[in-house]
């Protein structure tokens, strides 16, 4: 007789076991789970690869900045280098797009000072003193300060209360100190007049003026200057500082040099740029390309290539290629410094307008600038297929969910079914056992 029917008797109960439901679940989840899984791992590596292309166009438009006519900073071409000579005055610049070329010449003859009083010595700070009164004339105004019953440190706090001075109690030996009075600025307008009454702390000796306000005096190019300071801004925008009497002379002129490497520092990060590009959308021989919209950063660079091709100039005669600045059969910008730096000695005002332009007629800088800023706005061409792409990756993550949720759903359904399809044939198998057992003892006799 057979051993069992449909199992029975042969622990069919043992095969619904949790491992073989486990073996359905990871069998189906491989089809299910992880096709999505891998999609959500290459739109992942596209969002990475899309961010490295929009740091490096930003990088970009750092560089284009500096060739924007509208740029908030100084234009690249409205910077001059400068050569000076003698050390009677230090230079400086805040603007330089209205300096011209050429020679500053600067003599100075007496140097800006404030007006400085000094006391008599003074052994003990903290001593209190007699009545008294000190007064100070300030630009026809005069300050009374008592001393009745004030130490040193608090009339110099008092003192230092009075916008227009400048009070200290200055150590001057191992045990003695010099109560130092100034005017807050120089210039013989801020003299000071100090008189003592019923105390003399020394201030009124002529011994003790250590310092008598005065004026600068100077020549700059010829023209005579007298001012309470000792910094002159020149209208051009040049910062003259006097620090010593003597004779000293500033030669500025155009800095062709930062030109030319800004000009070369975009060619670099324009060729890095084409060659990141390709990289994600073309692939190598190890790897698949990236990128999967291919369209999107293809129309970015014809548009940036297409500035870069374009024509410039209030009649259209300007263009890269006349100044030493080419494209190669493989596409990457190169540039003869040797050229172009001939040509700005001979053509600047042509380059500045080439890469400027006007408002009227934007220039390549100013138009690259733009269209660079563009692509990261609102509705910019990376801005929007990054959009797309990080939509696309929430939607994988809503379908992985869902999925995954499903398949837990059916295998606890499963489960349950299992356990009692296991207790059935459980009572079968007990059922036949006992029924196996009657017909063997029947048999036997």
């Amino acid at each position: 007789m057979a051993d069992g029917i449909l199992g029975l008797g042969s622990s069919g109960s043992v095969d619904l076991s949790s491992e073989l439901i486990t073996k359905l679940k990871t069998a189906e989840s491989t089809s299910i789970l992880d096709p999505i899984k891998t999609e959500q791992e290459d739109t992942q590596t596209e969002i990475d690869a899309l961010s490295k292309i929009q740091t490096m166009v930003l990088e970009l438009l750092d560089l284009v900045d500096d060739f924007d006519l509208f740029t908030s900073d100084t234009n690249i071409f409205d910077e001059v280098s400068a050569t000076t000579t003698g050390s009677s005055v230090s230079f400086d610049a805040t603007d330089t797009s209205n300096m011209e070329e050429g020679t500053v010449s600067i003599e100075v003859t007496q140097l800006a000072q404030k007006d400085v009083y000094q006391s008599n010595t003074i052994s003990d700070i903290t001593a209190t003193m007699d009545l008294g009164t000190i007064s100070i004339t300030i630009d026809d105004t005069t300050y009374d300060f008592s001393t009745d019953g004030k130490t040193y440190e608090e009339l110099v706090s008092e003192m230092n209360k009075n916008s227009g001075l400048e009070v200290s109690l200055e150590q001057v030996g191992d045990t003695n100190y010099r109560m130092v009075i100034k005017s807050l600025e120089s210039g013989s307008d801020n003299g000071l007049t100090i008189t003592q009454t019923d105390i003399d702390l020394g201030l009124e000796d002529t011994d003790n003026h250590v310092l008598i306000a005065q004026n600068l005096l100077a020549t700059i190019d010829g023209i005579d200057y007298e001012k309470s300071s000792n910094k002159v801004t020149l209208e051009s925008g040049l910062i003259i500082k006097a620090v010593s009497k003597g004779t000293s002379t500033i030669t500025i002129e155009k800095d062709n040099t930062s030109v030319v490497e800004g000009i070369v520092s975009i060619a670099d990060k324009y060729n890095n740029l084409v060659d990141l590009v390709n990289s994600y959308i073309l692939g190598d021989e190890d790897e698949n390309a990236v990128i999967s919209d291919s369209g999107t950063l293809k129309t970015m660079m014809s548009e940036i290539k297409g500035v870069l091709f374009d024509s410039y100039g209030l009649e259209n005669e300007e263009n890269l290629f006349k100044y030493g600045i080419f494209f190669d059969s493989d596409g990457y910008m190169q540039v003869d410094e040797t050229e172009l730096t001939e040509a700005l000695t001979d053509n600047y005002d042509d380059i500045k307008e080439l890469f400027t332009g006007y408002a009227e007629k934007e220039g390549i800088g100013t138009r690259l600038k733009t269209y660079l800023d563009s692509l990261d706005g609102i509705d910019g061409l990376l801005t929007a297929y990054d959009d797309k792409l990080n939509g696309r990756l929430e939607t994988l993550k809503d379908e992985y969910q869902t999925a995954s949720n499903k398949l837990d759903e059916k295998y606890e359904q499963m489960s349950t079914q299992f356990a009692a399809y296991t207790v059935l044939i459980t009572q079968m198998e007990n059922s036949f056992a006992s029924l196996k057992s009657i017909i063997n003892d029947t048999s036997s006799s």
